[in-house]
């Protein structure tokens, strides 16, 4: 469990706005036990209101949604000089690069793909409240600086991470290293492996691996698909490979893991429909 407790000053706040009432109620699963405040809204307007009035730290918010979809949530997010700044992370189901760029071009900072785990889910909510907490800190301190100039440094720094995450996002091609990522995104490697070990811990590498891993764990969790053809698509031509780094990072190797999950697949149904019910 990610403890945000770590965090300074006040408890973190998240805003869930998904229409989706069983994706409501995951989350809320995830979130509950840890120190962090949560709004949930069904409906985009109502999303918009109580991004305003509450003003929450993070934005937990659907593409797919009647009368107002994600995208345009985001943008009049981003319009509103209350929420500008907040972090928005959009949650689909659809994992097409075309719907990945147009979330970034709205103003995301995070895409991810459901169905999704409670260790990614936690995990993006802690870096981006850490880093918007971080920015937000240094813009308090640099009083000589009027707050209404941007930052260039801070803007290129942006754009060059979520230029990064939509390639490794939508990639599914054999990774070809670093060099040739910083190449096509026009910066050298160091600046590259600086950036991601300042704002996830990690090199590149290390989290493409804990990506495309977190991306099988899902597969098997929720389909039928072969192991085999589930590392390969990891990127794993060696199933072996796969599954000591499975087991590695969750504790049991994939063919375990599914039957695991498997076995708690019906209680796990009963429970949500319970939830869906007390609305």
């Amino acid at each position: 469990m990610l403890n945000l407790s770590v965090l300074p000053m006040q408890r973190p706040s998240v805003l869930i706005i998904d229409d989706q009432m069983q994706s409501v109620a995951l989350l809320l699963k995830y979130f509950w036990g840890q120190t962090i405040e949560v709004m949930v809204a069904l409906d985009g307007q109502d999303g918009l209101n109580k991004a305003l009035i509450g003003q929450p730290d993070i934005i937990l918010l659907d593409i797919q949604m009647p009368l107002m979809n994600g995208y345009e949530v985001c943008r009049k997010l981003k319009s509103d000089y209350k929420t500008a700044q907040t972090p928005v992370i959009f949650l689909s189901a659809n994992t097409s690069v075309q719907h990945k760029l147009e979330g970034f071009a709205a103003g995301a900072v995070d895409y991810i793909c459901k169905p999704f785990s409670s260790e990614e889910v936690l995990a993006r909510v802690y870096v981006h409240f850490k880093t918007s907490h971080s920015l937000a800190a240094v813009d308090l301190s640099a009083t000589a600086i009027p707050a209404t100039r941007p930052d260039p440094a801070k803007s290129r720094e942006s754009q060059l991470i979520a230029s990064a995450i939509a390639f490794l996002h939508a990639s599914s091609e054999e990774w070809q290293g670093t060099e040739f990522l910083a190449h096509k995104l026009g910066v050298n490697e160091k600046k590259l492996t600086e950036l991601f070990r300042k704002h996830f811990g990690m090199t590149v590498s290390e989290y493409l691996i804990n990506l495309r891993l977190e991306g099988a764990r899902a597969r098997l969790t929720d389909s039928q698909t072969q192991v085999q053809i589930i590392a390969k698509d990891a990127g794993y031509f060696n199933a072996s490979d796969f599954s000591r780094a499975f087991r590695n990072r969750y504790g049991l190797g994939p063919r375990q893991y599914r039957k695991v999950c498997q076995s708690d697949a019906t209680s796990a149904s009963v429970h949500f429909k319970e939830l869906d019910n007390d609305q």
